[in-house]
């Protein structure tokens, strides 16, 4: 059986499917957002929401009972990354939390970077690159520190200057 999961969740077919669905599922937080005075539009978009969560749910299901080892589906940030996703869908979009939860729903787009591998690629590059950026302002907040302070010592009895602290 976790063997066929395990097919199942590697198939191209498959993960063309998911990214369907969560485009689907973008398009139906977006048009959420209008006044929609049809009540069978309103009770399709209801239907499609649920079947869409429900379809994740079991998504993750899969991808998680075709581990070989189960705790190294939660090593993976990706994988988490996506079960926050799905638990989130999960609450139910009432009252005063509505655009909160819509929004949540939304980040559901952002799982299409866990099936596109160039996507991967481009996120965890541009992590790693922040990762060194903070060096480089660092090196920045140094120099101008040094240049404030020169220029403090230096232009101080310079009058009307603004040099004097």
């Amino acid at each position: 059986m976790q063997e066929k999961l395990l097919e199942i969740k590697e198939s191209r077919g498959f993960q063309f499917i998911v990214t369907a669905i969560i485009l689907l599922s973008s398009i139906i937080v977006g048009v959420g957002t209008y006044e929609i005075v049809n009540e069978l539009f309103v009770r399709v978009l209801l239907a499609l929401d649920t079947f869409i969560t429900i379809f994740f749910i079991v998504e993750i299901l899969i991808r998680f009972f075709a581990e070989h080892r189960k705790l190294d589906f939660f090593r993976s940030g990706w994988n988490i990354f996506d079960l926050v996703i799905v638990i989130s869908s999960l609450i139910p979009t009432t009252g005063s939390s509505v655009l909160v939860l819509r929004l949540l729903r939304l980040a559901r787009l952002l799982r299409v970077i866990s099936f596109i591998p160039e996507l991967r690629f481009v996120i965890e590059a541009l992590i790693d690159s922040l990762k060194k950026s903070i060096y480089v302002l660092i090196l920045i907040f140094i120099l101008l520190y040094i240049y404030a302070v020169g220029g403090v010592i230096l232009f101080e009895d310079v009058a009307g200057g603004r040099f004097e602290d």
